[in-house]
């Protein structure tokens, strides 16, 4: 028997969004990748900033915009794989976060399963906003883990318990290594899971090679949601972790065609991006060592971005050394003059 109902009666909602345009409250959002790529850290960045009053950045026509104050919120983490008194809240504590308003599970004192009732106690308990599962994976219920069917049975009972108490939830998977194909293949559950998913993000190393950066992108998102350019996440040498714009580079280039102060920068030497931000960084520190972020800043007014300027620093054989907690110098090595292939 079908059973209608007209659309008259339906009002309609905007997202709220715990991090526009990735993370929604009400939502439940999977954030997946390789082992060890950096979902954690940036997880527990998120809730850092979080816990001190700190949105995320907003991207605003594909541009990375400055991080707003908000109210603080308290966050519930889950995890097993990660140590809390030696891995968790010492990374916590480095991103500058409010430990009066974030909670744990205690696994010597019960185990915590994914589940909407869980969920839901978690809110009542703590008045947790956001709830982190990481990874979720291990916390799967027997029947669940084994049966795909019962699995995306518990995923749909934690996203309705999440839209009824406007809690954002955010799971943390690993790349299954037995599954090829895209992204939406790779996780526990493959594509089925991932069609029961509201919101899909992936992290991934980045495509051009520099080991400090990390990039996010939506690899599904089922709600209106715009501006969906990945974001880029660098790791600094203290391993605190800054939200950077990035974009893929060489698209942008020849998108550019040098008809602005970007491509003029490039067209008037003649040379490609990387070449330029070589030059630049030589140009810079041939009289001595220069702070990275102030080099990082004089880099953007020329258009060169920070993933370009990281590269070109492996090229030209620029070596850091820590001035202060949060200070790091750049300069050039005896054979900085170099331009590697």
């Amino acid at each position: 028997m079908i059973v209608g109902k007209t659309a008259v009666g339906v009002e309609t909602k905007e997202i709220e969004w715990l991090w526009k345009p990735f993370i929604a409250f009400g939502k439940v959002t999977m954030i997946q990748g390789d082992t060890g790529v950096g979902k954690t850290s940036l997880m527990v960045k998120i809730v850092a900033d979080y816990t001190n009053g700190l949105k995320p950045p907003t991207q605003f026509h594909g541009r990375l915009q400055e991080q707003e104050r908000t109210e603080p919120l308290t966050a519930f983490y889950v995890t097993t794989e990660n140590g809390i008194e030696d891995t968790l809240i010492p990374m916590f504590d480095l991103y500058g976060g409010n430990r009066e308003r974030l909670y744990y599970q205690d696994e010597d004192e019960g185990h915590f399963v994914l589940n909407g009732e869980e969920i839901r106690t978690a809110v009542k308990e703590f008045g947790a906003k956001l709830i982190v599962i990481d990874p979720w994976q291990e916390f799967l219920d027997d029947i669940a883990s084994t049966s795909n069917d019962k699995l995306r049975m518990m995923i749909r009972n934690v996203q309705r318990v999440a839209e009824e108490l406007n809690v954002a939830v955010v799971l943390c998977g690993n790349f299954s290594k037995a599954r090829a194909g895209s992204d939406l293949n790779k996780g526990l559950g493959g594509a089925e899971l991932t069609n029961t998913l509201r919101s899909l993000l992936t992290v991934r190393e980045d495509p051009y090679g520099n080991s400090h950066i990390r990039i996010l992108k939506t690899t599904k998102m089922s709600f209106i949601g715009k501006e969906m350019s990945p974001v880029g996440l660098m790791q600094e040498e203290d391993y605190t972790v800054s939200y950077i714009q990035w974009l893929d580079y060489e698209a942008e280039q020849k998108k550019q065609s040098g008809q602005d102060q970007k491509g003029a920068y490039y067209e008037e030497r003649g040379k490609s991006r990387i070449e330029a931000a070589c030059d630049f960084l030589v140009e810079r520190l041939s009289d001595g060592p220069v702070e990275s972020r102030v080099l990082t800043e004089e880099a953007k007014a020329k258009g060169i971005p920070p993933a370009t300027l990281n590269r070109a620093k492996q090229r030209v054989r620029v070596q850091s050394r820590r001035q202060s907690e949060r200070s790091w110098l750049w300069e050039l090595t005896e054979e900085g003059d170099v331009f590697l292939p």
